[in-house]
């Protein structure tokens, strides 16, 4: 993804905000119409049929918002409601799950494939596999070829009809694919969906639970991510409309219910994960959050998730366990994308700045990157804008008068900074006027109410910005012209 383009307003979005009786719902509700604004803008300039965000920071949800058609061509619009499928940005999720056995002491980090099954023989799995361990899988250095398909299209195909149970059908897999010799050198970068797959399946044999139930325990249970789910044509037949619809990519709808709309049960590692945006953020925030509880016990454990393993394809980027690990304008970063070829998705997390956000589309064409990523860089090209560093100011030098001006927090919510008599005044839309009093040249506080103000100067000329801090949320507004 290209750290270029510009960044929405979200990242200031509100949550909460009460003053004077203030409803901290219509806020939220001006800002969700500037990021819909954002999306509608991107749709429509890269035509794809709909595109879902959500923003989160440590504390948890900014804002969410959706845009956009279900199906192209029709006029029935995508909801907040609606399960996107994630694609590869599940491997992450697969790696977590095996932190959690590895915690549970039922396999580790340099398990090798022959000690998860010691009875297999030379012909059943290649001499140059057998030492490779679960975490060189989950980084992607074993060597393996990168998809079933590599190594037999006709057996590719035949895991659509998903006539086993998942575990079962991994059990096949292991034959077809573990007796096969390595396309690339062990250690180095090589991306391997089925690398993956092999993974889930030492998983699940060390800890005699199927890999879906164990990612239900460890993730989706403790993380409250009700609507996430493991798609099959099991679960796809039972679906019900409306229904979000996939795009192939030649721009032609594709029901989730058919074969092939989403990746077979083999690839549940890979992935098949289809979630809301609200639910997929959850588990930004967690990562963002920098503490393995509720989802692990042990820091390292949590830490070992978003180590750089190894240089990746792309200069200045390495990868970790399921992440893109690189450094940004706005500190280290981690990422992924993922696409099941009828969808894209795309995951970023941003510590230092305690921001992260989730974008996806349902759509595989061409463009759907490209709408992700100007998404995405939306976001954090403002965050950095609203990160720029100051010159320092004389605090001295900061008298109220520098102060006075109209603050715009959404289209429809303005501070109106007034000085009266020496005594500095705020008037919030539709609300009366209070006083406000200095804790310094410029944090000021509202009395009998736990609210503050921080305006921001530079060296000459009136305050920019207001940050309204309450209730531990930092929201800026901006300074408007008369």
């Amino acid at each position: 993804m290209k750290f270029a383009s510009s960044y929405t307003e979200a990242i200031r979005l509100v949550v909460s905000f009460v003053v004077a009786g203030v409803c901290s719902a219509s806020i939220a509700d001006e800002q969700t119409k500037v990021v819909t604004a954002k999306l509608a803008e991107i749709c429509r300039k890269h035509d794809v049929p709909a595109m879902s965000v959500a923003i989160v920071s440590a504390d948890g949800l900014v804002n969410s918002a959706c845009f956009g058609d279900r199906k192209r061509g029709t006029s029935d619009k995508v909801e907040m409601s609606d399960r996107f499928p994630l694609g590869s940005c599940t491997k992450s999720m697969t790696s977590t799950v095996a932190a959690a056995v590895v915690e549970a002491g039922k396999i580790d980090w340099d398990t090798t494939i022959s000690e998860v099954w010691p009875q297999a023989t030379d012909d059943l799995i290649h001499p140059k596999l057998r030492d490779v361990t679960l975490n060189e899988l989950l980084s992607h250095q074993s060597g393996m070829a990168g998809d079933i398909s590599e190594v037999s299209k006709q057996a590719w195909g035949s895991f659509f009809a998903e006539k086993q149970s998942p575990v079962l059908e991994r059990r096949r897999m292991l034959k077809l694919v573990l007796a096969k010799v390595p396309v690339h050198p062990r250690g180095s970068f090589a991306y391997s969906n089925m690398g993956y797959a092999i993974a889930s399946a030492m998983i699940e044999t060390r800890a005699q639970e199927s890999f879906e139930s164990l990612t239900k325990k460890h993730i989706f249970d403790p993380l409250r991510m009700h609507s996430a789910d493991f798609r099959s044509m099991k679960s796809a037949a039972q679906l019900q409309s409306p229904l979000l619809w996939g795009h192939r990519a030649d721009g032609t709808p594709v029901d989730p219910r058919t074969v092939g709309a989403e990746n077979p049960t083999v690839y549940a590692a890979c992935g098949t994960v289809n979630v809301t945006i609200e639910d997929y953020a959850k588990y930004a925030q967690w990562h963002l959050g920098g503490k393995p509880t509720p989802v692990l016990r042990t820091q390292e454990a949590y830490d070992h998730l978003h180590a750089p393993q190894v240089d990746h394809t792309n200069p200045g980027t390495k990868y970790a366990c399921g992440w893109l690990s690189l450094d940004t304008g706005l500190g280290p970063a981690l990422t992924h994308a993922g696409s099941n070829t009828n969808s894209f998705a795309v995951i970023w997390v941003l510590p230092q700045s305690n921001f992260a956000a989730v974008v996806c589309t349902n759509s595989g064409q061409a463009q759907a990157f490209p709408a992700c990523d100007e998404m995405m860089s939306h976001l954090m090209m403002e965050l950095s804008s609203a990160n720029k560093a100051e010159p320092p100011v004389d605090p001295k030098a900061i008298t109220p008068d520098r102060l006075v001006g109209r603050y715009q927090l959404t289209p429809s919510f303005i501070f109106d900074v007034k000085l009266d008599d020496g005594h500095l005044m705020v008037g919030i839309t539709n609300q009366p006027t209070q006083e406000v009093f200095a804790d310094s040249s410029t944090m000021w506080s509202y009395r009998g109410i736990d609210a503050k103000l921080e305006f921001r100067v530079r060296a000459k000329g009136p305050a920019y910005e207001l940050t309204l801090h309450q209730n531990g949320l930092a929201q800026k507004a901006r300074r408007i012209r008369e």
